[in-house]
């Protein structure tokens, strides 16, 4: 099988992801500014209607362009992630999975929760560019770097999950300050996740390439 580049699909994956941060800087900030206005609402301090209707209407749009931001973000990661478990065979590893469950994995209810990881796991041993002629071996050391942005990308989906159902379910505005703070919590660890999420492309498609381009010189020298 031959070695497909990343750097294109690269390229527009750290794009989406850093929309999606910018986004969630917004969300932080406008959940603060909902949590203050709110915490004032229910200790009798001073606001105005028009106040709480401009935050009502922010929070609505921020959230609608969040959706759509993680939509675009999920689809030009998974397109590269895709790519660079493809090329696993090209530089001489050997996948446990179908090259199919770089995409499906992400939507399966429950195994959504390990199998993206089990996959990038995998991605990163066969990008192994110190021994380029050798079949990469699940010894090898993975970067605490993957750990900590799987855990933030839980994290922030579990969180963001409790805030919704906060929200559904607590029409007080005390109820509506506790799913505010919530949110906060959880669009600031999705910052975290889509950074990191950004130096895991960037470091992973330059170790695929580098590992492709040494096999190659080792074949024709």
């Amino acid at each position: 099988m031959e070695f497909r580049p990343l750097s294109q699909r690269a390229k527009w994956a750290v794009i989406a992801l850093v929309s999606v941060a910018v986004l969630d800087v917004v969300a932080v900030w406008a959940d603060w500014d909902r949590y203050d206005l709110l915490g004032r609402i229910v200790n009798g301090g001073s606001y105005t209607l028009a106040e709480a209707t401009t935050s009502d209407n922010r929070q609505s749009t921020i959230a609608l362009l969040q959706i759509l931001a993680l939509i675009v973000g999920a689809i030009f990661f998974i397109r590269w992630f895709l790519e660079a478990y493809r090329n696993v065979d090209a530089l001489g590893g050997t996948r446990d999975f179908t090259e199919k469950w770089a995409g499906w994995a992400w939507f399966v209810p429950i195994l959504s929760l390990w199998r993206p990881k089990q996959i990038a796991n995998e991605i990163w041993r066969a990008g192994d560019p110190d021994r380029p002629t050798e079949h990469p071996s699940e010894t090898t050391p993975l970067w605490g770097v993957l750990a900590l942005w799987w855990a933030c990308w839980i994290a922030s989906n579990f969180i963001s999950q409790i805030a919704a159902r906060m929200a559904f379910h607590n029409d007080t505005v005390a109820g509506l300050r506790h799913s505010t703070a919530a949110y906060l919590i959880g669009d600031s660890i999705d910052i975290a996740a889509a950074v990191l999420a950004i130096g895991v492309i960037l470091r992973i498609t330059a170790r695929q390439e580098e590992r492709a381009a040494k096999r190659a010189i080792s074949v024709t020298a």
